[in-house]
């Protein structure tokens, strides 16, 4: 089988598409308002809550009934335009929800009008003047929003990279066990393309490559090698076989999975460690022995991104006193803060040469595809 790096060097893109704010523009008409963007998992907004987001200029908000049924609008009322949630989440405190400017009072699942404060007019019709509704899908227990296009929602079309273990995995039902959030300053596509290879590991990220042997190699995955297949058979190491340092189960601190492997995907992370699917621009999800983390990409200006990081535990395992869940938590927010500083200092390096592209090497295929696709949205 053939190995999956390139074959010849390829230009990346030009340095100003990271800090040009014409090229940001393009990237949030073009791609954000267009592509499915992952929320949150459903489990983190608890029964009659809410929680907004942010894209742009561009806020929505969603809505989890006392039924836990799913809502999602856009955040603004019919009357004059006022936002109506002003938080990134809270409890809807009334059984409607309320316009805290004029009053104006919405049904909760469905958006429609149901009173104003003004006097009667006999002409005004309140069919006309409801919430107006966002394209949202639920997969899995995920929650996807559609800004601009009214299109259906198709998981083996928006992952750009999937792999089928994650439909052994009840991933609905899993608990959220902890949510964290950090702005870095760098360009969404900066963040994007560190998460895409291995090149930095060794020497940013040591703990992890300790824990995964591969990434000492500086490859995410064994093909990545021209001669991978040879490595592999005459060598049992797990830098050339993948999966986790021996005695290990899991990303975490000491490796153990503390009594708690997923069971049906037991086999499967025993040969190789993690898996990984995504979605561009806005999600990828990893899958470990003991729990799930997924991690969302949003700008929040040409130079910054927010990161919002999910923990997903069976909940058998987040009800086990001895279970410690900062061991794994702990573990994934020290390897992202490495993965910040260095995202903030290749973008501080852009700028002196603003004309220029730097050069993907044979490591850098999935940066290859990714720029490839930015460029096929905004041109």
């Amino acid at each position: 089988m053939k190995s999956n790096s390139l074959k010849k060097p390829v230009n990346s893109l030009p340095f100003s598409w990271y800090f040009e704010n014409k090229f940001f523009q393009k990237e949030i008409d073009k791609i954000f308002n267009t592509e499915w963007i992952y929320v949150c998992h459903i489990n983190s907004i608890n029964n009659n809550n809410y929680r907004t987001l942010s894209i742009n200029n561009k806020n929505i908000v969603v809505i989890k009934n006392k039924s836990q049924d799913i809502s999602v609008f856009y955040n603004t009322c019919s009357h004059r335009g006022s936002q109506i949630f002003d938080q990134t989440e809270g409890k809807i405190k009334a059984p409607v929800i309320i316009c805290p400017y004029h009053q104006w009072s919405y049904n909760i699942n469905d958006g429609s009008l149901i009173n104003t404060t003004s006097i009667n007019l006999d002409k005004f019709d309140k069919t006309k003047y409801g919430l107006e509704k966002v394209n949202f899908h639920i997969w899995k227990g995920l929650i996807f929003i559609n800004i601009k296009s009214k299109k259906k929602f198709n998981h083996q079309s928006i992952f750009q990279y999937y792999d089928k273990t994650i439909e052994q995995v009840d991933l609905e039902n899993y608990a959220v066990g902890h949510v964290w959030k950090k702005n870095v300053q760098c360009n969404w596509k900066i963040y994007w393309e560190n998460f895409s290879e291995c090149l930095h590991c060794p020497n940013i990220h040591p703990e992890l490559s300790d824990l995964v042997p591969l990434f000492k190699r500086r490859l995410t995955d064994i093909k990545d090698h021209p001669e991978w297949n040879i490595l592999k058979l005459n060598n049992l190491d797990p830098q050339y076989q993948g999966g986790l340092k021996e005695g290990s189960q899991t990303w975490s601190y000491d490796g153990s999975a503390q009594g708690h492997t997923i069971e049906s995907i037991q086999k499967e992370m025993e040969s190789r460690g993690q898996i990984y699917i995504s979605t561009w621009p806005s999600m990828f999800l990893g899958i470990y022995g003991d729990h799930i983390r997924i991690v969302r990409l949003i700008p929040k200006g040409p130079e910054e991104v927010e990161l919002t990081a999910e923990w997903l535990f069976e909940k058998k395992t987040l009800n086990d006193d001895k279970y410690n869940k900062n061991n794994v938590v702990d573990f994934a927010i020290l390897v992202m803060n490495q993965d910040a500083s260095i995202a903030e200092i290749n973008q501080k390096g852009l700028y002196n040469l603003k004309d220029n592209q730097g050069v993907l090497m044979p490591e850098e295929y999935i940066i290859r595809d990714f720029q490839k696709y930015i460029k096929s949205k905004i041109q």
